[in-house]
């Protein structure tokens, strides 16, 4: 069975292997950096949400792309939102390069990543690592107002749009749907799937 110390073990490795690969990028410059946003296209599971909140404890936006969208709307919403990486699933290692060369011939860079997952239990799993606790880089207060996670439209009517939602509207929103029962199949990536889960 897993408990609350596996999944906080299982984000503080999170947090660790995407910090040890410079993300986020430190310019040294200030105590309250501009947002950066990392866009993240991998299939839904408990493991995307572990990456949200690891992403979110080192001070980064996650870009929730559906992996229903096509190369175009994928590399729109990544060069709308500022996407600096675009983290991607095995199955969607295509997509990510495809997106990347589109951005490229639009003079955007942005760096691609695979993947990386830590299992919860079983052998590698979190209990069977020792692992160093990372230190969140923005307190409550500095991390309210800035944006946590960044999902969007449908794009039936053009190309998705971006809807960004702050720490404070996330946890908000959470607080008045935690007394509600409910059961939601709907991906993380969309609004209602992603407030449910």
């Amino acid at each position: 069975m897993t408990s609350f110390s596996d999944i906080g073990r299982a984000v503080d490795r999170l947090a660790g292997y995407y910090s040890s690969l410079n993300i986020p990028k430190e310019d040294g410059t200030s105590s309250n950096p501009p947002e950066q946003v990392v866009a993240v296209l991998t299939s839904t599971a408990i493991d995307e949400t572990l990456l949200e909140i690891a992403l979110a404890k080192i001070g980064l936006s996650s870009l929730l792309l559906s992996i229903n969208n096509s190369v175009a709307a994928v590399a729109h919403l990544c060069k709308q939102t500022k996407a600096s990486h675009l983290i991607y699933g095995t199955k969607y290692e295509a997509t990510a390069r495809e997106a990347q060369t589109a951005l490229a011939s639009e003079g955007i860079s942005i760096e691609i990543l695979p993947e990386r997952r830590f299992p919860l239990w079983g052998k590698g799993g979190v209990r069977e690592s020792k692992i160093v606790s990372v230190k969140p880089r923005f307190t409550p207060d500095e991390e309210a107002r800035r944006t946590c996670v960044i999902l969007h439209s449908s794009g039936s009517t053009g190309f998705p749009k971006p809807v960004y939602i702050t720490h404070y509207g996330l946890i908000a929103n959470a607080s008045h749907s935690l007394p509600k029962t409910g059961f939601s199949a709907l991906p993380l990536f969309h609004g209602f799937g992603h407030f449910s889960m």
